[in-house]
């Protein structure tokens, strides 16, 4: 598992495409350049964003740094040209267990160099990807599935589903899937089936 990054930036690179990808702990030597390069290097670019709702405060600050020679390790030099750090501040407020706080630093690398706020809206649209699976996962409970002769084929009704209960409108896929199935009357009223 070691290299698959550094296979994608590879190939992509081999293309002609550019890559944005977040390194983990299985990238140790990565990881731990990153985070030397931001304690030992000023941000070539910084931008700061600040969401509000349901009863959360985040605030996301979004740094570039360029690697300077040497710094990474010699198998990922040639590839990476912008490191970018994430770090996030969540301040949570919830009626029944008052104020907790939690702060977390994501780091990425990437094949060509953006500005911050470019690469905030990436790193954000990708979040909304993982929004999309969490839904699938906990409503559905897709990765729990036992189907193991043509999965896809159930993978595309679930796909179906969650396509007309968006199309709907609807924003809570858990309650409408109860009521559609307690209720034929409410199911068969949704646009598009």
């Amino acid at each position: 598992m070691r290299c698959i990054v550094k296979k994608t930036l590879d190939v992509a690179k081999a293309q002609g495409a550019d890559v944005l990808v977040q390194v983990k702990a299985n990238q140790p030597e990565l990881l731990a350049a990153c985070e030397s390069l931001a304690k030992h290097t000023k941000p070539l670019d910084i931008t700061v964003d600040v969401d509000k709702g349901h009863g959360r405060l985040e605030k996301r600050t979004t740094q570039v740094f360029e690697p300077t020679k040497g710094w990474l390790p010699s198998p990922w030099e040639s590839l990476i040209v912008a490191v970018i750090g994430v770090h996030r501040q969540t301040t949570l407020r919830t009626p029944h267990k008052g104020r907790g706080s939690r702060e977390e630093t994501a780091w990425y690398v990437c094949t060509t160099r953006l500005t911050a706020v470019e690469f905030g809206a990436a790193i954000r649209g990708h979040w909304g990807i993982e929004a999309q699976h969490h839904v699938r996962d906990v409503t559905f409970r897709e990765d729990a599935c036992r189907i193991r002769a043509n999965p896809t084929i159930m993978a595309r009704l679930r796909t179906m589903a969650l396509n007309i209960l968006r199309h709907n409108r609807v924003q809570h896929i858990s309650e409408t899937i109860f009521r559609n199935a307690v209720s034929f009357e409410h199911l068969i009223s949704l646009k598009g089936l």
